[in-house]
């Protein structure tokens, strides 16, 4: 059974001036990459549960790892609504700080561990993915 886990890629780019003259474009070049790192990063789940009680053994088990994190869930509903496409029944988003810490969770010994317990007991897709971020102007 594949579950499909999308990755991220992040791409920052800044621009240096070579002069002094050009300090204030420096200052205006570092500060979205300083905004950037107050972006929160989110980890995304749509799935079906097929195994009701080991699932509650996943829910129990990833909860402190989650808070460890800095992990704060916004959504869990396991009766979504379906208005468009296929997507499963249960809707997940879970706000981390930043990509990376999502990205500390996920990988982390701890959560790999605990993960068998969810890909045992779920159907569906996974993604990490950072926050909206407006356009300086």
């Amino acid at each position: 059974m594949n579950r499909p886990i999308a990755g991220t890629v992040i791409g920052l780019a800044i621009a240096f001036a070579t002069s002094v003259g050009h300090a204030q474009d420096v200052k205006a070049a570092a500060a979205p990459a300083a905004a950037s790192s107050t972006v929160p990063g989110y980890l995304i789940a749509n799935f079906t549960i097929r195994d009701q009680a080991m699932f509650q053994k996943y829910r129990d088990a990833v909860r402190p790892i989650s808070l460890k994190y800095k992990g704060k869930p916004i959504v869990f509903n396991a009766n979504a609504r379906r208005v468009e496409g296929s997507p499963q029944t249960v809707m997940v988003v879970v706000e981390f700080p930043s990509l990376a810490a999502v990205e500390s969770f996920y990988f982390s010994p701890e959560y790999t561990e605990v993960k068998k317990l969810r890909l045992a007991s779920t159907e569906g897709t996974l993604v990490l993915t950072e926050g909206f971020q407006p356009l300086q102007p």
